[in-house]
């Protein structure tokens, strides 16, 4: 890996250079030894910083682990495993386009979290992290890029909201399932708002009048614990929304499916079939 790094002096560093100038011509009118003493110590100063700050950075390596899911929008935490050497390595502050964090002191080894937020769905590259510190006196700030060529795919925000379903008895006419089972379930598992493409049958008319909103039935028996989001050509604002309903459902131990632009995957649940939902929405 290709090492590059950029040195930006601060405040503190600009007052020492411009001390130092005076000093040493102060030193050059008048021969005053003293004088060429504390210019040599001033410049001696600086030296030792530059050195310390580099050999701060110079052998830190960085390796980045994402998490599981990463939603867009949403802060999700990133661990970082450093290596450095066997000296100490002060006041590190670890930076990317979307987030930092600051690790004061670490040696040979240690683990951090650096949140990170990003903006949009889909596949996202993480290019490069920054590692920078002031290091020992502050004079300069000294950063150090360091490569990640990290891809990973970044899930829609979830947002409640309405969307159109298509209840399990209704769905296996999009998927080729088995209708075997599309007569009304027996069991009664609660009572939920009226959400788009929920049959008349299913609307629980009794408690709506004492709620003042439409509230429907779920039902726990095989075909009620089955349901199909129907997108068509979605909104972004409609992809969000289906993303809260399928982790929502998923939540409950419901089976989801989903139709999206055309293509159908059929209801279902577990780690994968949800792994597999949310890659979808992502790529909408």
């Amino acid at each position: 890996m290709r090492r590059r790094y950029r040195v930006r002096i601060t405040l503190s560093g600009y007052i020492l250079i411009a001390l130092t100038v005076a000093v040493g011509m102060a030193a050059v009118n008048t021969g005053n030894n003293l004088l060429y003493l504390s210019a040599a110590g001033l410049l001696s100063l600086m030296t030792l910083s530059g050195l310390f700050s580099w050999f701060n950075l110079r052998e830190v390596r960085v390796e980045i682990r994402p998490p599981e899911e990463v939603f867009c929008g949403l802060s999700a935490p990133f661990v970082l495993h450093l290596y450095g050497p066997r000296w100490p390595c002060f006041f590190l502050r670890l930076t990317s386009p979307y987030g930092e964090t600051l690790l004061p002191y670490f040696r040979r080894r240690t683990r951090v979290l650096l949140w990170l937020c990003l903006p949009r769905r889909g596949r996202v590259r993480l290019e490069t992290l920054s590692l920078s510190s002031g290091y020992p006196l502050g004079f300069f700030r000294r950063t150090r890029y360091l490569s990640l060529n990290l891809t990973l795919t970044v899930y829609p925000r979830p947002y409640p909201g309405p969307v159109r379903e298509i209840p399990g008895e209704e769905a296996a006419a999009f998927y080729g399932g088995d209708s075997a089972d599309s007569g009304e379930p027996e069991d009664l598992s609660g009572l939920e708002p009226y959400r788009e493409g929920v049959p008349a049958s299913r609307i629980a008319w009794r408690a709506s009048a004492r709620t003042g909103g439409l509230l429907v039935k779920e039902f726990a028996g095989p075909s009620g614990r089955k349901i199909l989001i129907d997108l068509g050509h979605p909104t972004e604002i409609a992809i969000s929304r289906a993303t809260h309903r399928v982790l929502s459902a998923l939540a409950r131990g419901m089976e989801v499916g989903l139709r999206l632009r055309g293509e159908v995957i059929p209801p279902g649940k577990g780690p994968e079939h949800r792994k597999r939902l949310l890659e979808a929405l992502a790529h909408a």
